[in-house]
């Protein structure tokens, strides 16, 4: 793998404690801030939904070699986040006889034109084509419900979430929404923070992961987990890692009744469709409030950056970064074992015990 350091990771590495405590400070302010202002939320979104991304391009053999050198290898374990967003994948410079015509993307606006279908398509067959027969592809598939920190339903509802792994579209993005409908992926069949797998460790890391004993989507019985005992590799294409890093919640989850925030879980009810069945099933998941309140992402990757397990970095202009999942749960593990690491600040959210 790359061992040159970054300019993030040596940013990070070189910020004295007491700039990390008001950046922390700062961050935490600015969740109480932002979650508790209705107008200042709807702004943002309508400011966010006008802005056009910055196109990122690479030529897509460079990505490959570049995917390759981080880890991505024949008979590897891979979790993929992608973003396609605005993502340009060249063929090359100086094809004779022919013009290289990038292909393009932006995944945010109305239905995917074929451009964006065919990036898609592309980046899945190329990580899938880096793995092999003998490795193992994961990407998330959060049900499109979960948009919005949406509560979804509560123990009491009428009603619960229907969620159909074989149906159900994902929300986090074209390529992953691709990647769980080819043929040969196995999907959680856990309603909540869900994951599609394709190659020989799928049928393990997805086993009995929805089970009667309300399980957690990322505790002792999920993909998640799993996934960092068998030394997983991490990655992001086309977008940062830090932010959308699921695995975050497997040392929260995996510690369960240990957890040092009471009342941090809570039961949700679904009715989940498998194999031409209908059966209703209650989990157990973080609540909304305290991933809006208090968990200090931004602090978190500070962290991995001056540890040296997040590493970012970029081909061309697109983004690429990675982190062995093994050592983020085991750092997790050891920073939250006295403290609900990385939440901060848990007194200041009120839940319904």
């Amino acid at each position: 793998m790359p061992t040159s350091e970054t300019m993030s990771e040596t940013s990070a590495k070189k910020t004295p404690v007491w700039i990390d405590a008001l950046l922390l400070a700062a961050e935490l302010a600015a969740r109480q801030v932002y979650w508790r202002m209705p107008r200042l939320r709807a702004w943002v979104k309508r400011r966010r939904a006008g802005r056009r991304r910055m196109p990122q391009t690479a030529d897509r053999e460079e990505l490959k070699k570049h995917l390759r050198s981080i880890g991505v290898t024949e008979g590897a374990l891979v979790m993929a986040h992608t973003s396609i967003s605005g993502l340009r994948l060249t063929a090359g410079k100086g094809t004779v006889g022919k013009e290289t015509v990038p292909f393009s993307s932006d995944e945010n606006r109305g239905s995917p034109p074929a451009n964006s279908l065919l990036v898609a398509r592309q980046l899945v067959d190329d990580l899938l084509e880096l793995v092999g027969e003998s490795g193992t592809l994961v990407m998330p598939t959060h049900a499109l419900y979960q948009n919005e920190n949406q509560g979804v339903c509560s123990e009491d509802s009428a009603c619960p979430v229907v969620y159909d792994p074989t149906s159900t579209p994902c929300g986090v993005g074209l390529a992953n929404e691709l990647f769980w409908r080819r043929k040969g992926v196995q999907r959680s069949l856990h309603p909540y923070n869900t994951l599609a797998a394709c190659g020989p460790l799928a049928a393990e890391l997805l086993h009995d992961n929805l089970n009667d004993a309300k399980p957690l989507a990322h505790g002792v019985h999920s993909a998640y987990y799993r996934f960092c005992l068998h030394d997983g590799l991490i990655i992001s294409v086309g977008v940062p890692l830090g932010p959308y890093m699921t695995l975050v919640h497997t040392a929260e989850d995996v510690r369960d009744q240990d957890w040092r925030i009471p009342g941090f879980f809570e039961e949700k009810r679904y009715l989940v469709r498998a194999e031409g069945r209908e059966r209703e099933w209650t989990v157990r998941q973080r609540r909304p409030v305290y991933g809006m309140f208090c968990l200090c992402m931004r602090k978190f990757i500070r962290d991995l950056l001056r540890e040296g397990i997040l590493h970012e970095d970029a081909v061309g202009s697109v983004r690429v970064d990675w982190a062995p999942a093994r050592e983020v749960f085991e750092f997790l593990m050891q920073r939250n074992r006295l403290s609900p690491y990385p939440y901060y600040g848990s007194w200041l959210v009120k839940t319904r015990k």
